[in-house]
């Protein structure tokens, strides 16, 4: 609606795990560089937390990515609705590792399925990784003991997957209360919300990756923009969006102060409205 008018080629602000759009702060940068280690070092498992809308799914987007390319090299399970029994996990991940599994199939059936993907992996020289986004959905502890003997996977030189667990961070806690899987995880890493001076960079990021190389934003709407979203990559995202709406509306040059402020007061409003009824 408003991509023409502020000269954009797509929208910068959707908030789809886009890896084109993908802003590496010092911290964004260095949780892709822990779990790309995990993965090129064949380690057993790392654990990624983050609050609601730091990134992190889109950060698993762009390891997910990254080992497409070489896809000769890895066969990836992309988990992203983890909220479901511990069988049915197992079948999901079969299933996205390219096996041919059947509903009615039993638990040992499925591991025997399992078993010789990993074995198929380990003789063509390729590493086996699951990645499981949304982790703190997982409401059993069956499920996270599942989690758990996957790791049991190994030769005796070698472990035969890599297993990745992102989430918010109440997964810390409940993964935590699990002693057995807590002490499996060689890299851990907590992505915190942006800064003010990478708010902006963030933001001047999505822009240009979006069409436009000129800044929109004054520096006071900078200023507003972190303190509303309190650097959290989502929050921005919704206001930002909707301030160039609004500024198309009101065929402004610029955004301002005002702009933002008077829309994130409406996003505050509908929000305590909704939680209140």
């Amino acid at each position: 609606m408003y991509r023409e008018y502020w000269g954009f080629k797509d929208k910068p602000f959707e908030n789809t795990p886009d890896p084109r759009f993908m802003y590496y702060s010092r911290q964004h940068l260095e949780a892709v560089s822990r779990l790309l280690y995990t993965i090129l070092e064949r380690k057993s498992a790392a654990i990624l937390t983050g609050e609601y809308g730091s990134g992190k799914t889109l950060i698993s987007r762009v390891v997910t990515n990254r080992l497409i390319q070489d896809e000769d090299k890895y066969d990836v399970a992309l988990i992203v609705n983890p909220a479901i029994s511990a069988q049915e996990m197992l079948q999901e991940i079969v299933y996205q590792l390219g096996a041919e599994i059947k509903k009615e199939s039993s638990k040992r059936e499925i591991l025997h399925q399992l078993n010789e993907r990993l074995y198929k992996n380990l003789h063509d020289d390729r590493h086996t990784v699951i990645i499981i986004d949304e982790a703190q959905a997982i409401d059993s502890k069956l499920v996270f003991e599942e989690i758990r003997l996957l790791l049991n996977f190994h030769s005796n030189e070698k472990f035969l997957l890599s297993l990745l667990l992102l989430g918010q961070p109440e997964l810390k806690q409940k993964v935590g209360e699990i002693p057995q899987l807590e002490q499996r995880f060689s890299v851990k890493y907590h992505l915190k919300n942006l800064t003010l001076d990478e708010t902006i960079k963030y933001i001047e990021h999505r822009c240009l990756m979006a069409g436009r190389k000129e800044n929109i934003f004054s520096d006071s709407a900078y200023r507003a923009i972190f303190e509303f979203s309190q650097g959290s990559p989502r929050k921005m995202n919704n206001i930002c969006d909707i301030s160039l709406m609004v500024g198309y509306t009101k065929e402004l040059s610029k955004i301002d102060e005002d702009t933002v402020g008077s829309v994130a007061a409406d996003l505050e409003d509908y929000a305590q409205t909704s939680s209140e009824s």
